[in-house]
């Protein structure tokens, strides 16, 4: 559940989404090892045969249309400004909680905070260039690594804006995290963690012992900070695996009295979420957070789905003989952005309590595991199409917009590998724009689209081909005539 996804990443998502839904329709027996198995063979190929499904659409459509020789241009972000968008004075919000959810999802501070999340998966190197001009002391940019089982690894990035701010961000999946991802049985009892001994919190066992790997030294960077900053506010990001270590995190931090009492935890950025513990985690959770955590979940994303409510889980975390069942619940205000008629994920439902509604009612809404639509890139893409739908702005000469679209905040190995400066599958089939699919052979607009979906790896070279949107596969768009 990660942002790196390859096509054999996206393959053994896709296995990752099958033996949990198929444990829990046949625990512990040989046909539901055996249905495991056809899950994975077939994902494995779906893997292999989605990038050229994705040129084929491309090749097809692009003979249709004269491309617009301007694109031949090489594809240059501008230079990273000093914004200071992380201070107040750079118009960070000092009243997240205080904001209604609508207004919440609306605000362009979002967008930094998607970037946040991103630059955890990115090289130290790189950071102090991109996240300097926001505000962000660079000298404080630590990264940490724990072994969380004995063949994977989690990661989490703890940084410090002037003596305002401390943010944590985790990061997610890599390949040998599924054994983590597919550990879904209960922990122990975890109330006294959480402030509440009395509650029977029980946490999916392989996102609480990745945390607990990851614990005393985010702590202990943490309580640093807090001591050269004592009136500093703590937020909390994270994507897929991520987000669920991040879910846990906000929680231990505020009420596990690992910090000091004045110590507050002031926002949470779930995006791409799997489910992290039971009823009773997430009625803990939110009395805590709930105006304070705003968890995003994109049409048909399969790591929102998993694990699924009621789930079977092997005592291993693999398709093993023995099972539990567990029941799951997600946390925080929820977000699900969904398509519209046009095309794109454009429209917001918003549920400012919570929901465990991840359901568009637009066509097929079961999970699709391409990753087309859980790619971090894609969580941002659809955010500022959400706001344009929304506010009938785009944001495009927002602060907030040019300090995360600019050169030093992009991902320059993904630059260099997707050769911005040629019409081919992997640059010419940027996702569905709000009012239409729209194309970067005809519309040189789109080159500043071309740029992020290559710097944040939006994932359009993996679509399925039964990932259908209106006018779109997934999120490659087949009508380019706009």
């Amino acid at each position: 559940m990660g942002q790196g996804l390859t096509a054999a990443t996206a393959a053994t998502t896709a296995a990752t989404v099958g033996a949990l839904q198929a444990t829990t329709a046949a625990a512990g027996t040989a046909a539901n090892v055996a249905r495991n198995n056809v899950v994975t063979s077939s994902a494995v190929l779906a893997g292999q045969n989605a990038v050229p499904l994705a040129r084929g659409t491309v090749a097809a459509a692009s003979r249709a249309v004269t491309p617009n020789a301007n694109l031949l241009r090489n594809v240059q972000l501008p230079k990273c400004q000093q914004s200071n968008v992380l201070l107040s004075a750079g118009g960070f919000p000092t009243n997240w909680q205080q904001l209604t959810a609508q207004q919440q999802v609306e605000h362009p501070i979002n967008m930094v905070m998607f970037q946040l999340g991103y630059s955890v998966y990115q090289a130290p190197e790189q950071l102090p260039g991109c996240l300097g001009p926001m505000g962000m002391d660079t000298k404080s940019i630590k990264f940490i690594h724990a072994k969380d089982t004995p063949v994977s690894a989690v990661t989490a990035l703890v940084m410090k804006a002037a003596n305002e701010r401390i943010f944590v961000a985790f990061k997610g999946s890599d390949i040998p995290n599924v054994i983590t991802d597919l550990n879904c049985r209960y922990s122990g009892p975890a109330g006294a963690a959480f402030g509440a001994p009395t509650s029977d919190i029980r946490m999916h066992d392989g996102f609480y012992r990745a945390w607990q790997a990851l614990e005393k030294d985010v702590v202990t960077t943490v309580t640093s900070y807090l001591n050269q900053a004592p009136g500093a506010k703590i937020y909390v990001i994270g994507h897929s695996l991520g987000a669920s270590l991040a879910s846990i995190a906000a929680l231990r931090l505020q009420k596990g009295g690992v910090l000091p009492a004045s110590a507050d935890v002031a926002g949470v950025w779930l995006l791409a979420a799997p489910r992290a513990g039971n009823g009773a985690w997430r009625d803990a959770y939110n009395a805590a957070l709930l105006t304070r955590t705003l968890r995003f979940s994109n049409f048909r994303d399969f790591a929102a789905r998993l694990p699924q409510q009621s789930q079977d889980c092997s005592s291993g975390g693999l398709a093993a003989a023995l099972t539990e069942r567990g029941q799951y619940a997600h946390v925080g205000r929820s977000v699900v952005q969904c398509p519209a008629a046009s095309g794109g994920l454009v429209q917001w439902n918003v549920y400012s309590s919570g929901s465990e509604t991840l359901e568009c009612g637009a066509g097929k809404d079961g999970p699709d595991t391409s990753g087309s639509t859980h790619m971090l890139g894609a969580y941002f893409d659809a955010w500022r199409r959400g706001h344009l739908a929304s506010k009938g702005s785009d944001l495009a000469k927002d602060a907030r917009t040019a300090a995360v679209l600019c050169e030093q905040c992009t991902d320059k190995r993904l630059l260099q590998n997707m050769r911005l400066t040629r019409l081919d599958a992997m640059v010419a089939n940027p996702p569905a724009r709000a009012g239409g699919p729209v194309t970067c052979f005809n519309n040189d607009a789109c080159r500043v689209q071309r740029a992020w979906s290559a710097a944040t790896s939006v994932g359009s070279s993996f679509t399925a081909a039964a990932a259908t949107l209106t006018g779109c596969s997934g999120y490659v768009c087949v009508d380019l005539g706009v």
